[in-house]
């Protein structure tokens, strides 16, 4: 789809402009008094009211001693003060590095390490996690602590409570901002791997969220909300800020709940919400109430949306989905154009200022419409995606190699120019000359009634780069752990024979990253155990 087919309001603007602080101060002087943020059933906090939170911290953040491009450590769950403390950063012309809360261990060292932070803002609930590595942050001199969970702690040379960060003046900080300095680093979800710190530049976090509020038409009227945790991207470049470039109010949940989701948007008043993972599935799943219709909201951003399901959910709800895909590196790169119908099945076309295109994993050449191969974007507009991934040159050099960016997924494209996303290149198993998809073979599986969840991963079938791999399955039971031969021979009447495990093994629950994708590192780290069942029959050809 041609740019000209969408809108081209980014031909419009000026790119110097999209700054974070500069807009917060713009809608503080044009709409001091209007509400824009809300924690839960908290009060409303008005844009001028942030602002001047944003201030206090950034000032505050100046006298510790923080420099202009240094890196900031946050580790917080949502939380009201999350948002001021992440625009603070910025006001002070730093770079918010968020930490997934999940975190410990080396794990937790990493992420601090490598953005050689010397400010650390934690929330106190996981400061006993810190405390296990304290040895090892050799560069860490200051922690910022938020009582999300107790009493403020007392003042020390190491730890200092977040209200004294605060107690500074409200004035505009000295600091002069630039579109093109870096804005936030985020971590990659580690399902493959050691995480990756992705640096982002102040345009490429305006574009995202300027990007969504065209998908998704949000106005000056809306209420957005969310229930996606605030250290990563979605809760931030598509729910609080494009709240505070259209002008419009945001609530933020602690966490996403099933049975009270619905509840909580109708409080909220919310409009819009957006969704990821199997969060649709389990709304889907909550009995039928009065509160399926008793609220506000008309669209849902959802990645993906259901294919399953969809109408049914639309009907169901009285809402529309808009699909799109992106990642962490990328922000969101199609989108479903918002004046045609829906494509089933499809996560749009590419957003205006990128180009999308489908290559022969390998060597990069086109595909032809309709034909698996990788996923990769490049810029119409410069700064626009990530900058590099920090402290990893090589790996930054492998991921932009010919100059585009490459997803590391799997998808087609149709003539139309629709993308279907597919897989992980990395999950697409290569068993007897054919490529199964983990993906396809994990939602057969889980329509096994007596399966919960599914992952498939590849288990090397041999010695040598060129060794093809056997495939194994490890599920969650529903209710009481079946047997594994059945579950198997349930499969291979529903799938080719090339696709149906050689291997089965049952588990409590999967290894998440907390916006539940799947860790399959762990589960390849695991391999064949002794309680894995292995199939002595062949599925019949």
């Amino acid at each position: 789809m041609a740019d000209g087919e969408w809108s081209d309001w980014y031909r419009r603007e000026d790119p110097t402009g999209w700054v974070l602080p500069r807009i917060l101060r713009d809608r503080s002087e044009e709409r001091g008094d209007d509400p824009f943020l809300r924690f839960q059933d908290g009060e409303w906090f008005s844009f001028g009211r942030v602002n001047e939170d944003a201030n206090r911290v950034a000032n505050g953040l100046r006298s510790l001693g923080l420099k202009r491009g240094e890196s900031v450590s946050v580790m917080l769950p949502n939380c009201a003060e999350f948002i001021p403390l992440w625009f603070g950063i910025l006001k002070a012309g730093g770079v918010m590095s968020s930490i997934n809360t999940a975190y410990k261990g080396e794990f937790l060292s990493w992420p601090i390490n490598l953005v050689e932070s010397r400010l650390l803002i934690i929330a106190d609930e996981y400061l006993d996690r810190l405390s296990m590595i304290k040895g090892e942050l050799t560069r860490l001199e200051r922690v910022v602590v938020v009582p999300t969970a107790g009493d403020p702690v007392a003042a020390s040379d190491h730890f200092l409570p977040v209200a004294e960060v605060m107690d500074a003046p409200a004035s505009e900080p000295d600091v002069d901002w630039s579109w093109t300095d870096d804005a936030r680093i985020m971590f990659t979800s580690g399902t493959t791997g050691r995480s990756k710190g992705v640096i982002k530049q102040n345009a490429a976090d305006y574009y995202s969220a300027r990007s969504a509020i065209e998908a998704i038409s949000v106005t000056a009227k809306d209420t957005l909300f969310s229930c996606l945790p605030l250290f990563h991207s979605n809760a931030q470049v598509i729910s609080a800020y494009p709240a505070l470039i259209a002008g419009c109010r945001v609530v933020f949940a602690e966490r996403f709940s099933g049975s009270r989701f619905w509840q909580q948007v109708s409080d909220a008043e919310a409009t819009s919400f957006t969704s990821i993972g199997a969060m649709i599935y389990f709304l889907w799943n909550q009995p039928e109430s009065e509160r399926d219709r008793a609220h506000r909201v008309t669209r849902v951003l959802a990645a993906p949306a259901p294919k399953d399901i969809y109408e049914q959910f639309e009907e169901r709800f009285g809402i529309r989905f808009v699909e799109g895909y992106g990642l962490t590196e990328t922000g969101v790169v199609t989108w479903m154009p918002p004046d045609r119908p829906p494509r089933l099945g499809s996560c749009g076309t590419a957003a205006p200022g990128y180009d999308v295109t489908i290559v022969e994993p390998g060597t990069d050449l086109p595909l032809p419409p309709d034909t698996p191969g990788e996923i990769v974007v490049d810029m119409k507009i410069p700064n626009i995606v990530m900058r590099a991934y920090y402290g990893m040159p090589e790996k930054t050099a492998e991921d932009f190699r010919n100059l585009k960016l490459h997803t590391g997924d799997l998808g087609r494209m149709d003539e139309d120019g629709y993308v279907y996303f597919m897989d992980r290149v990395k999950d697409y198993i290569r068993r007897r000359g054919e490529n199964v998809s983990s993906m396809e073979l994990e939602k057969i599986a889980a329509e096994h009634p007596a399966i919960a969840e599914a992952a498939c991963i590849g288990i090397p079938a041999g010695e040598g780069a060129s060794a093809e791999d056997e495939i194994m399955l490890v599920a969650v039971p529903a209710e009481h752990e079946p047997d594994p031969d059945e579950c198997l021979r349930w499969m291979a009447e529903r799938m080719p024979y090339f696709m149906v495990p050689l291997y089965l093994r049952f588990v409590d629950q999967l290894p998440k990253t907390p916006t539940q994708r799947v860790q399959k590192m762990h589960l390849r780290e695991a391999g064949v155990t002794a309680q894995t069942h292995m199939r002595d029959w062949a599925p019949q050809r």
